[in-house]
């Protein structure tokens, strides 16, 4: 990309979303599960408003510990078997909650609150796992086809809805918007142990364009990345940890955003499909900020040294959920561990001081299931007062 073109990108998304960015955000975080208007408003989140921390444990929290899954919604043996393998490492190791990395429930999403899609490739394959998955949209739950074009935004819309029906099948499925944050634990003066910063990718890299305006830039892009900036700028958790499907660094298929798919964007209707936008939507809003950025969409497992473009945050790629991939270059970013070809999930243990990451490794035919790699961090961002949005 040309530095004209960064400038002027750039300068979009810093001040460009005074558009009606702000009033597409407000008050749309419910559902009652019905059958949305064509001109409904997508299922943002539902404000600024600090979720409240979890009111049942008011003592000092010392440590989290979490499942990184992503590309898991095949419905298969392989995601049987990981699910297996995460039931294990529950029962000896703990775990708080799961983060679902998108493509949830494949190949195209579903198309009802009611869709059979959410038995088949959520409640059936994890249903002896009793724990939370806060879950992020993926390209594959907001296709029409199952080439995962990421063309019809609002299917995603769908999987907010299961969030808040009365006819789930379980308590465990959490996207309560499209982008959203939410609190975990607590520590003194009633600050959060850790804040999730969950993104809505597909709209902002899709293959193919929507052509519903309610997902374009001005519409949307724009008022999440305001949304985003705010939201982790007033955060006073002690851990920032952001989400999203589409990488920003990968050595699989999809590659860095800024360059997502290159020679394949011939075939792509949608300029965006690039990540360039996506790019600086991400820089903008967890560059220096953040600890840890999860992501999935390459069918892999992989830890990307910190970039000085995102500073110190830990990069991670878990998206060997229910598919695997092998590596286009496993040479275009220096990692700590990468592993292509195997199915498998990162478990995480977070303390004040240090971040624990434990890789396993599942075998796709068996079931037998493996750690590939282990490595403690210190806590990479510092804490630090609230800066002004």
């Amino acid at each position: 990309m040309s530095n004209d073109r960064r400038a002027f990108l750039r300068q979009l998304l810093i001040g460009g979303a005074s558009v009606s960015a702000l009033a597409a955000c407000g008050g749309q975080g419910g559902s009652d599960g019905g059958e949305d208007q064509p001109n409904d408003p997508p299922k943002v989140n539902p404000g600024t408003d600090v979720p409240p921390v979890e009111p049942e444990d008011e003592t000092r929290t010392e440590s989290l510990s979490f499942i990184a899954i992503g590309d898991m919604g095949t419905g298969n043996i392989g995601q049987y078997h990981v699910a297996e393998a995460m039931r294990q490492i529950i029962r000896d190791q703990g775990c708080d909650f799961v983060l679902g990395a998108g493509d949830n429930i494949y190949e195209d999403g579903v198309t009802s609150v009611d869709d059979s899609g959410f038995m088949d490739s959520f409640e059936y394959p994890y249903q002896n796992l009793d724990v939370p998955f806060y879950m992020c949209l993926g390209n594959h739950d907001c296709a029409s086809t199952i080439f995962g074009g990421g063309s019809d935004n609002r299917r995603g819309d769908y999987q907010v809805d299961y969030h808040y029906s009365e006819r789930k099948y379980s308590t465990k499925w959490r996207m309560p918007a499209r982008f959203y944050r939410e609190s975990f634990g607590q520590l003194a003066q009633e600050k959060p142990f850790l804040d999730l910063f969950v993104v809505d990718s597909n709209p902002l890299t899709s293959f193919y364009l929507d052509f519903d305006e309610r997902f374009n830039w001005q519409n949307y892009g724009y008022p999440q990345q305001l949304w985003m900036k705010e939201a982790v700028n007033e955060s006073q958790a002690h851990w920032k940890i952001a989400m999203s499907h589409v990488p920003y660094l990968s050595n699989g298929k999809h590659g860095n955003a800024g360059n997502l798919d290159e020679g394949m964007r011939v075939i792509f209707s949608n300029p965006d499909a690039d990540g360039q936008r996506y790019k600086l939507f991400l820089e903008e809003a967890f560059s220096n900020k953040v600890d840890m950025l999860v992501t999935g969409h390459d069918h892999s497992l992989q830890w990307i040294k910190p970039v000085e473009s995102m500073g110190p945050a830990h990069i991670i790629v878990s998206g060997a959920g229910g598919k695997t991939d092998e590596f286009q270059d496993p040479d275009r970013n220096p990692t700590q561990y990468q592993a292509e070809n195997e199915l498998g999930f990162v478990w995480v243990n977070l303390t004040e001081e240090r971040m624990l990451l434990e890789f396993y490794l599942v075998n796709e035919d068996t079931g037998e299931f493996r750690l590939g790699y282990s490595r403690e961090e210190t806590k990479p961002v510092s804490v630090k007062a609230p800066v002004p949005a």
